[in-house]
């Protein structure tokens, strides 16, 4: 009977951390959504319905949208003192430097191959974890 009441007194702490849990890799995932669509528009300098709808998905994803990530700003400045939007724009920018998707057709880099080629690496997975400490509660 008392290890009933007990386990039944431990739930809503579970029930919490399971939210959290959930929480967290909800905002993993926005922050990652973002990173992609910044990384598939960044290369296209021409104006086209493809743009302006991944424009307006990565701002769906971005702190004035469904991000969860908080932009940290001095309280006396309000200088920004942390991005993790920016810093995500920043790492994709620099990864998709990197990553090399040549097309044999066009010797052109092929821009969605290689934002894809980011999106599923570890190392990406592991600067969206780098960004958890700016979670919004």
């Amino acid at each position: 009977m008392y290890c009933r009441i007990i386990a039944l007194l431990c739930l809503p702490g579970s029930l919490h951390a399971f939210a959290g849990e959930e929480h967290t890799e909800q905002a993993r995932q926005n922050l990652k959504n973002y990173g992609l669509s910044y990384c598939i528009l960044a290369p296209f300098k021409e104006q086209s319905a493809l743009e302006k709808d991944i424009g307006l998905s990565a701002g769906a994803y971005s702190f004035m949208g469904k991000g969860l990530h908080t932009i940290v700003q001095n309280e006396d400045t309000l200088e920004v003192t942390h991005d993790p939007y920016a810093e995500t724009e920043k790492y994709m920018a620099g990864a998709y430097l990197k990553t090399s998707s040549t097309s044999k057709q066009t010797s052109k880099n092929i821009v969605f191959y290689s934002c894809l080629e980011i999106y599923n690496s570890p190392e990406f997975d592991a600067f969206i974890k780098s960004q958890d400490q700016y979670l919004q509660n």
